[in-house]
């Protein structure tokens, strides 16, 4: 079972963005990926996104007292950031461009240092991308990406 502890807890956090799917997301490869060409530089936020809600449905007994519930499909729900938006910067252009249809591996890593990371990686799609230009603050690039299946979490040996 994965776990975050200690300092980490939500305090050590880097995003990585893979453009190619990885199919297999175990320690060795999740690893390979989080190279600085795929790093998101500059979140400012990293919202919501990392939770598993799952649909219960009421099943009525025709005279019974209790109704009995039934699992329905999981809705893997969306992944929202903000970083402050560089112009310059590659991996914030092909996110602000990316026009929705194209599936990616979004990974965030959680540093505990010495050594220990834990991964949580997940697929999905840019559903939305709005630069913003308050008067008093950067500009920003805020994301909500529409997850493709479950977030798979691996914590390295």
């Amino acid at each position: 079972m994965s776990s975050i502890s200690g300092n980490a807890a939500g305090f050590i956090a880097t995003l990585y963005r893979v453009t190619t799917v990885i199919t297999t997301k175990d320690e060795t490869n999740l690893e390979a990926a989080i190279i600085s060409a795929n790093k998101v530089e500059g979140v400012k936020d990293m919202s919501t996104g990392l939770t598993s809600e799952r649909t219960i449905i009421d099943i009525p007994v025709f005279g019974a007292d209790v109704a009995s519930k039934l699992p329905g499909q999981s809705d893997p729900g969306t992944f929202d950031f903000s970083v402050a938006f560089d112009g310059s910067d590659t991996v914030h252009k092909a996110i602000r461009d990316d026009d929705g249809k194209s599936l990616s591996t979004y990974i965030v890593v959680f540093d505990q240092g010495n050594d220990q990371k834990t991964y949580a990686a997940f697929d999905g799609y840019v559903a939305t991308s709005s630069v913003t230009f308050p008067i008093d603050d950067v500009i920003g690039l805020d994301v909500s990406i529409a997850r493709d299946g479950a977030v798979t979490w691996c914590d390295n040996s």
